[in-house]
């Protein structure tokens, strides 16, 4: 992960507030209380791509606003913070949070779920982290299963087996990978229904890099903002995606009005 110094106050990117983190220990002191407390904890990592569905879907905006923590996803994201505020923020990618936490996780002995992914991922993802992680309890589900875009199941009998595969499992962690919007919906749908849960993280496409489908970039490359790039090559299927985080993004967030006001007091939480 990439940590800055403490550089003020939080951005907002089109009604989306996003939470200024300086460093790795700062994180992980969050998602030490997180586990540690009695309440149900939502970890949203919005990127580019995320933000611009915000931008259009208002209701979205402000889902992600009730989040816990909120961090930025994206080299876009501090490049445009930077154009408009000169000022440096830390970019926190989703994978890095969720590995940590899947290591707090472990440590402590709190079960996991993986919900989500697509041919097989999960369940690769979990036996590689089994594998190299002793202690580590995670299960997966939902592999492959088709969601609609409000989190819910396309068909009942699905959505019924998830419920009742959490009810088996009492997950404390439970990392959804359906891609937005409709991890967020899932999320938000569920954080007051299940009482075992510390933390509800959406992750993308994060167990398909855990599952090997796709390598990380090297460090140098996410360094200097160019992760998209390695993407891209392993996946050209991705362009228009990359597009939109690096031509339609910074052009909107840096000319609309919108971009600089903070949600409204009913959408943002903290």
């Amino acid at each position: 992960m990439k940590s800055s110094s403490d550089s003020g106050a939080s951005p907002t990117v089109f009604g989306v507030r996003l939470r200024q983190i300086p460093s790795e220990e700062n994180v992980r002191a969050l998602c030490e209380a997180f586990l540690d407390d009695g309440g149900t904890h939502c970890i949203f990592t919005p990127n580019p791509e995320i933000l611009l569905y915000a931008r259009k879907h208002p209701d979205y905006a402000a889902l992600l606003n009730d989040g816990d923590l909120i961090l930025p996803d994206g080299f876009g994201i501090v490049l445009v913070d930077f154009l408009r505020r000169g000022r440096s923020i830390s970019r926190w990618a989703g994978i890095d949070v969720a590995d940590l936490i899947l290591r707090l996780a472990a440590d402590r002995g709190a079960p996991v779920m993986f919900v989500g992914g697509q041919g097989g991922s999960g369940e690769r993802a979990a036996a590689r982290w089994r594998a190299r992680t002793p202690g580590l309890d995670v299960v997966t589900a939902a592999d492959a299963v088709p969601f609609r875009e409000d989190g819910t199941a396309v068909l009942s009998s699905h959505e019924s087996r998830l419920e009742e595969q959490i009810q088996e499992t009492q997950p404390a962690v439970i990392f959804v990978a359906l891609g937005h919007p409709k991890q967020e919906r899932w999320i938000a749908r569920h954080r007051r229904s299940i009482p075992s849960a510390r933390i509800l993280m959406g992750v993308g496409g994060t167990l398909d890099m855990w599952a090997g489908r796709f390598s990380r970039a090297p460090r140098l490359l996410r360094s200097i903002g160019l992760e998209w790039l390695w993407r891209l090559g392993q996946d050209p299927a991705r362009l228009p995606r990359v597009l939109r985080a690096t031509l339609e993004f910074p052009l909107l967030a840096l000319i609309d009005r919108g971009a600089a006001r903070g949600p409204g007091p009913q959408a943002a939480k903290r």
